[in-house]
Parts: C-alpha cells; sequence; structure tokens
C-alpha cells in the first residue's frame, strides 16, 4: 500500500512500518480518524479528570497535598488541553509485529504523529510504528 485510502465510515487507513532493534521491518496500517469537536472535548474531558481526580485523593495527605493537589489540577488543565488540540488521532494500528511474527491489532488512541512506539502484547517487546511518507501527516 502505498497511499492512504479512505474507509466508509471517514477513517483514513495510512501505511506505515513496525520496527525493533535486531529484526526487519514489517509492513502496518495505521486507522486514522479525526475527531468531531464534541468527540475532543470527551477526550479532553476524560484526561483532564484523571489527574483531577488524582488531585482529590491527595487533598488528604498532610503536608504533601500543599503541592500535590495544584500540581495535578495543573497538569489535568495541561493534559486537556492537549487533547482537546488532537485534530487526527491514531485509531487502530495493525500489522505483524517484526519479533514475534504475529499479526494483530495494537493498541491505540494516541495524537497521530511521525514515529510513536508500541508494545506487542504476545511477546512484550516496544516496537516503533513509522508512518510512509509525507512528514507524517495524511492528505
Amino acid at each position: 500500500m502505498s497511499s492512504a485510502e479512505e474507509s466508509g465510515d471517514g477513517s483514513l487507513d495510512v501505511p506505515a512500518s513496525l520496527t525493533v532493534f535486531g529484526a526487519s521491518a514489517r509492513p502496518a496500517v495505521v486507522t486514522v480518524t479525526r475527531p468531531s469537536p464534541g468527540g475532543r472535548f470527551k477526550r479532553a474531558a476524560k484526561a483532564a479528570g484523571v489527574f483531577w481526580a488524582f488531585a482529590f485523593g491527595c487533598i488528604f495527605i498532610p503536608g504533601l497535598h500543599f503541592v500535590l493537589v495544584p500540581s495535578f489540577l495543573a497538569i489535568g488543565v495541561a493534559a486537556g488541553l492537549r487533547h482537546a488540540r488532537d485534530v487526527e488521532v491514531a485509531s487502530r494500528v495493525r500489522g505483524i509485529c517484526p519479533r514475534c511474527g504475529r499479526e494483530q491489532d495494537f493498541a491505540a488512541g494516541n495524537r497521530l504523529a511521525p514515529t510513536w512506539t508500541l508494545d506487542c502484547p504476545a511477546c512484550h517487546n516496544t516496537l516503533t510504528v513509522a508512518l510512509e511518507g509525507r512528514g507524517g501527516r495524511p492528505a
């Protein structure tokens, strides 16, 4: 596959490769979605809510709550803003692990970037996903 293909649900399949140290690269397909503004808001609220829950839990830690609560509140705001800016999300990665040779769907859901790492659930190696061409952005 040399170019991106549009699927029926509005997502885009982009060719990529999976690499791991000591093995040759294997082809993969990354499914890219463009979440609606409401979907981006949900992701942002979820990311912020996790850190704000930690901030609430830290209220009961004597002494450290002076540092932990404001820190987790600020980190929650930063995480929420980061997820709110995600215009393209890698929703699925499908390919063959270069180490163990099993074809599988890998956990995804992060911001689309030219390269990022995944964990193989079968052999527990850290794989690198690299989008092919286009500087990491689908057309």
